[in-house]
């Protein structure tokens, strides 16, 4: 019912009592059910992890480093099919704050540690790294990005490019050749697509050459 409301209004400025009349059930029971409106957030979050998994499957099993950039090709195109939606829902978590569990982009870490680990094991990333830290650092690249897309106004295909660019420096920089190798040519590639989007960006954000 939440999600009704969130993607009729495109704003997250609903109560318990108007989900209680939409559900057609007593007051009481969204209290019981999601306690505030964090609780709220934190079910939506979960249900849209749930579903996101579930595009996942057809990828396959395939290199770690071609399967984590897919999962963000995939993530990126679910947003991109409720803008307005997850433009709210995103925005709501910088007023309701409750954790990383409702933060997007943070709500899931293991996935970004275990695709680290599996490419450690694969012998794929140097010896010295820190698979935790590591993706710790992945996942703040790709949070702060969807967060600056929510409460922004530029087109989401600019997202995909501009978080994959920061994964592919930051694993190219600590990745075993020929690994290495790739992930510079797959900056490349984003880096390219970036300077595509760079006059209409700078007008949007306000920059531009002096």
């Amino acid at each position: 019912m939440a999600r009704e409301i969130i993607r009729e209004s495109g704003g997250f400025e609903l109560s318990m009592r108007e989900l209680a009349a939409r559900g057609q059930v007593s007051l009481r029971t969204p209290y019981e059910l999601f306690g505030s409106k964090v609780g709220i957030i934190r079910a939506l979050l979960k249900e849209e992890q749930a579903i996101f998994q579930t595009r996942l499957w057809p990828i396959g099993d395939t290199d770690v480093f071609d399967f984590f950039f897919a999962t963000l090709t995939v993530g990126v195109a679910f947003y991109a099919e409720n803008q307005p939606f997850y433009r709210a829902l995103f925005r709501a978590t910088h007023a309701y704050s409750g954790g990383s569990e409702t933060e997007p982009g943070r709500e899931n870490p293991e996935r970004f540690e275990a695709a680290m680990r599996r490419a450690y094991r694969a012998g794929m990333l140097d010896d010295d790294i820190d698979t935790r830290v590591l993706s710790e650092t992945l996942m703040d690249i790709f949070a702060a990005n969807v967060r600056t897309w929510a409460s922004s106004t530029y087109d989401i295909s600019y997202v995909e490019p501009r978080i994959g660019f920061g994964w592919a420096v930051i694993l190219a920089g600590v990745a075993t050749e020929p690994h290495a190798a790739r992930l510079r040519d797959r900056a490349k590639r984003y880096q390219d697509q970036l300077l595509d989007f760079q006059a209409p960006t700078r007008e949007v954000l306000g920059g531009g050459d002096a």
